[in-house]
């Protein structure tokens, strides 16, 4: 016998696109950065571009999906992409001490690959 449980968000794609559309829409911001690799954010971030540039950060290991993709010179213009590495989450840890506090021995992790 095998139990397994997939846990899935739901809603939080139309979260983010609700917010971003209303903060653009609303002109109270002048650039928006959205960090995801869902392709389900394709429309708002698609409307997004036409008034304010966007940066859409993937989080994840698979490449930026193509729905996210543009020119950065769609719309507004200086649109961007960038692509998270496991590299760049250990790099900006916290340091082993601030202030009183202290990061556990041994504990340097990778959101992606454990603990180092």
């Amino acid at each position: 016998m095998i139990s397994y449980a997939h846990r899935e968000e739901k809603g939080s794609d139309v979260n983010v696109a609700t917010h971003l559309l209303i903060d653009v829409f609303n002109a109270q911001v002048d650039v928006a950065m959205v960090i995801s690799n869902g392709s389900d954010l394709s429309l708002p971030i698609r409307c997004a571009r036409d008034r304010v540039p966007v940066g859409v950060i993937n989080p994840g290991t698979a490449y930026i999906a193509g729905e996210l993709k543009g020119a950065s010179s769609d719309g507004a213009g200086r649109h961007w992409w960038r692509q998270l590495w496991p590299g760049d989450f250990t790099a900006h840890q916290l340091p082993a001490a601030t202030g009183p506090y202290r990061r556990p021995v041994g504990r340097l992790v990778d959101p992606r690959c454990g603990a180092l």
